[in-house]
C-alpha cells in the first residue's frame, strides 16, 4: 500500500463548501456593519440638522424685541387631524440676528410633501426667505410665561409690545415618525428683557 498524496474529490468538495460558508457569512456580516453604520450616519446627520434648527430658533426668539414698527405676536390654533386635535400655533415677532433686525414667522407648511415646521424669515419691509426647520412636524404648540402684576402664570397666546418672560416650544411629529432627539424635548427659551 502507496501513501497518499493530496486531496480525494470528496474532500476538496467540503474544503470549498465550508470556506464558501465561512466567506458567505463574513461577507454578511460586514453588509450588516455597513447598513448599520449608515443607519448611524444617517441618524446623527438628522439630529446634527435637528439641533441647529433648535439653536437657530432659541437665537430668534431670545434676540425678540419690540418697537413702534413690531409687536410680538403668538397666535393659539388648533388642526383636526386623523389622530385627533393638534396645536397649530404660529408666532410673528422682529429679532436682531448678528446686528441686524430681521422679520420671524414661525408655523407649520402643510402645503410641502410632509407637514415641515418652517420660518418665514426677513428684513424689515424686504422680501422673505422660507427656511425648512423640522421636518414631519404636524404642530406646535407654543406657551408664554409672565410675570405681571407679580403674578406667575402661563397663557396659550400673546400679542403685543410687552414681551413675556419666557416662550416655551412644543413640536408634535406626525403618526408613525418620531422627531430626532434634539427637537424632542420642549424648547425653552427665557427672554432677557421680558418684564
Amino acid at each position: 500500500m502507496r501513501p497518499r498524496h493530496g486531496m480525494t474529490l470528496l474532500e476538496l468538495t467540503v474544503a470549498l463548501a465550508v470556506g464558501g460558508a465561512a466567506l458567505a457569512a463574513g461577507g454578511a456580516a460586514v453588509a450588516t456593519m455597513l447598513d448599520r453604520r449608515q443607519a448611524v450616519l444617517d441618524d446623527a446627520e438628522a439630529d446634527g440638522r435637528a439641533l441647529a434648527a433648535r439653536r437657530m430658533l432659541v437665537a430668534w426668539v431670545s434676540g425678540v424685541r419690540t418697537d413702534a414698527s413690531g409687536t410680538f405676536d403668538g397666535r393659539r390654533g388648533t388642526r383636526r387631524t386623523p389622530g385627533g386635535s393638534v396645536a397649530d400655533d404660529s408666532i410673528s415677532f422682529l429679532t436682531t440676528v448678528g446686528g441686524e433686525v430681521q422679520t420671524v414667522h414661525l408655523l407649520v407648511d402643510r402645503a410641502a410633501e410632509h407637514p415641515t415646521l418652517v420660518a418665514d424669515v426677513g428684513s424689515v419691509g424686504g422680501a422673505s426667505l422660507r427656511i425648512a426647520l423640522a421636518r414631519d412636524v404636524v404642530g406646535f404648540e407654543a406657551t408664554y410665561l409672565t410675570a405681571a402684576f407679580g403674578r406667575r402664570e402661563w397663557r396659550r397666546a400673546w400679542n403685543g409690545t410687552l414681551l413675556p418672560t419666557a416662550v416655551v416650544l412644543r413640536l408634535r411629529a406626525a403618526d408613525g415618525t418620531v422627531l430626532p432627539a434634539p427637537l424632542r424635548l420642549p424648547i425653552t427659551i427665557p427672554l432677557a428683557n421680558g418684564q
